[in-house]
């Protein structure tokens, strides 16, 4: 007689469903995960990544290629900040100093010094320089000017020797002059003549305007306001942030395919220090 085989029995499968379930559940888990790694950004890690790209585009590892900046309104605008934050320390240390020079010069409220969008500007009473409706430096204005010119010599900046007047015409005062422009003009080059010849002042950092009675500080409605629109101004020129602009430019010129490789140099604006 054959023995029969009893029949396994056979698996409970109404909850295999559970493990598909389970492992879509783990990986939507690690989905999100990675997702929200994602989003969490080291800057220091991608600045150093993104300066350490840049710097390999720009110095020849492509030979033959254009170079090319990852970012030029980045360079463009780190580039102005710092000329920007490095024009406002140097124009504050400049006119601090200028400030002391005039002080220990004894000028009084003749000399004014004050920062100005475009620099340092040192305003000179007429009085102080000049006789009336003439262009002749008063021996006391050549004492003035060897004061205050080393400080400003010492300095790579350019210099604008700027004339002002008020708008009575010189002839009220039997001057050789016919009008205002002459006469300031005429003022600005006593000026120039004095800081070249009697200072050593370099020409090529000396520029001379004359704007007559047309840029007034005050109404001219009284003998004291005209006093002080009279003067001539010593404009210390820095940098804008024009000059931002520039450096970026020369600095994104492409590498030449025909030749060897380029390299593009920056070089950031530096504050001016006064001679101390």
């Amino acid at each position: 007689m054959a023995l029969q085989s009893k029949p396994k029995p056979e698996k409970d499968r109404s909850e295999r469903w559970l493990l598909t379930y389970a492992d879509l559940i783990t990986l939507l888990m690690v989905f999100f995960v990675i997702l929200y790694s994602f989003s969490i950004i080291d800057v220091q890690r991608f600045q150093d990544l993104k300066g350490s790209l840049d710097k390999a585009f720009n110095s020849g590892v492509l030979s033959g290629l254009t170079a090319t900046s990852l970012s030029a309104n980045v360079a463009y605008g780190q580039v102005q900040q710092a000329v920007t934050s490095q024009n406002d320390a140097a124009r504050a240390s400049v006119a601090s100093q200028l400030q002391k020079v005039v002080d220990a010069a004894g000028a009084g409220d003749g000399v004014t010094v004050t920062e100005v969008t475009q620099g340092v500007n040192v305003s000179l009473a007429s009085e102080l320089l000049f006789q009336s409706g003439t262009a002749s430096l008063k021996p006391g204005a050549l004492e003035l000017l060897a004061q205050i010119a080393p400080t400003i010599r010492e300095l790579p900046n350019p210099v604008e020797i700027v004339s002002n007047t008020d708008e009575l015409g010189p002839q009220t005062t039997n001057s050789e002059f016919p009008d205002n422009w002459l006469l300031g003009n005429a003022r600005s080059y006593a000026v120039l003549r004095a800081l070249v010849d009697k200072n050593s002042f370099p020409e090529e950092r000396l520029s001379m305007w004359n704007k007559a009675q047309h840029a007034p500080l005050f109404s001219n409605d009284s003998p004291e306001n005209r006093a002080k629109n009279r003067r001539v101004d010593l404009l210390i020129v820095f940098p804008t942030t024009s000059a931002a602009e520039q450096l970026v430019q020369t600095n994104a010129v492409p590498v030449r395919k025909t030749g060897p490789s380029a390299q593009t140099s920056s070089q950031a604006a530096r504050a001016i220090q006064p001679a101390h």
